[in-house]
């Protein structure tokens, strides 16, 4: 007859010598040994799997949360705020009570975590196909530099625009070698070849179109068949400013200035706001103009004309109290009828400027 030794699994004579020897063999000892441990480790598992789940559930609340901030823009020091609301709001949550989420930790996640996510898809979807990159430069709330990289590529029947990244341009990267660098590396980043890159645009600064030193050149130099093209919003922009070279400088002048003589007093706007009652007109404030584009100031042509009336007698008044020397020089040009002729123009060829590059970008 024969037995099995389940610790060892083997098959032993049923002799109780036999079975004696083998219970105290090391070999037997051992095995005993093992089985125990294994045992004790099921029997952990399975007491923790609660605490397992609750874990899981953490973290994917955190992952969440991190998504909600980069989805919607919103600063990273909301999420402090929001962490804490949480486990005010929602105290028989152990979710809620064991989250632990601030903003460097969100950074982090974002960074680390969901950018790859987000960004694996893409890389398949561009995967050996000709893409086209759009680059533009671009300050944030902090003063830095920052190059914006957008690519377009074909997928399906559609054409789809892509931001491939945002990379701080230093002191060291802001030459078209430079630039052309960090270009390189977003492109490297999604397995892009320089080669593939079959298009090109971008402003028409000398660093990114130049004949010469450019990182057009530099594309140009891996793909020698890159079809290149200066931003077309931007050329539009140009061709403004310089048909705005051709009127009169005081044109501006007395947008700046109106702008300027309310913006300092709560006085002057209160009687701007008395005159608008009293001739039954809007209550509107004057917009200030912007001193870098030109396109910018058409919302402050309209709104000049719409107080027109209100703004000459009110100057009219400064003027007659002798109130100020600019007040005296804003009321002579509010009477000059070949200055309400141009700004009658301006609101009329200013919009089409402004509209002109929306169309583009929507065809």
């Amino acid at each position: 007859m024969y037995d099995k030794c389940s610790a060892c699994v083997v098959n032993l004579n049923a002799k109780y010598s036999d079975l004696i020897k083998h219970a105290n063999s090391n070999k037997h000892k051992n095995a005993v040994k093992k089985l125990r441990s294994s045992k004790q480790v099921d029997l952990m598992l399975k007491h923790n799997l609660g605490k397992d789940q609750e874990h899981i559930d953490v973290v994917c609340a955190n992952l969440r949360s991190a998504l909600l901030v980069a989805e919607h823009n919103l600063s990273f020091n909301v999420i402090d705020h929001i962490t804490k609301i949480n486990k005010v709001n929602i105290k028989d949550s152990k979710v809620a009570e064991s989250l632990q989420l601030g903003r460097t930790k969100c950074t982090m996640i974002i960074q680390n975590v969901l950018a790859d996510v987000i960004t694996n898809p893409l890389k398949q979807q561009i995967k050996d196909k000709k893409v086209s990159v759009l680059l533009d430069e671009a300050t944030d709330a902090s003063n830095k530099k920052l190059l914006c990289i957008l690519i377009k590529f074909i997928r399906g029947n559609e054409i789809k625009t892509q931001v491939l990244g945002l990379k701080e341009v230093d002191c060291d990267h802001g030459t078209a070698k430079g630039l052309y660098a960090l270009l390189k590396q977003s492109l490297t980043e999604f397995n892009i070849e320089a080669k593939n890159v079959f298009g090109y645009c971008a402003d028409n600064a000398s660093v990114m179109m130049g004949s010469k030193e450019s990182v057009k050149q530099y594309l140009l130099n891996s793909n020698p068949h890159l079809i290149s093209n200066g931003c077309i919003c931007h050329t539009i922009y140009l061709v403004a400013v310089s048909a705005a070279a051709c009127l009169p400088e005081r044109l501006e002048n007395l947008l700046q200035k109106i702008s300027t003589y309310f913006s300092r007093s709560p006085k002057r706007q209160s009687v701007l706001e008395t005159f608008q009652e009293y001739m039954s007109n809007d209550k509107l404030k004057f917009l200030k103009p912007s001193a870098t584009r030109w396109l910018a100031l058409s919302k402050c042509v309209d709104r000049i004309l719409e107080m027109w009336d209100v703004l000459t007698e009110l100057f009219r008044l400064a003027d007659f109290e002798r109130e100020s020397e600019v007040a005296k020089i804003i009321y002579n040009e509010l009477c000059n009828p070949i200055t309400k002729a141009y700004m009658l123009f301006l609101k009329y060829i200013l919009p089409v400027f402004n509209q002109l590059p929306l169309y583009i970008q929507n065809v």
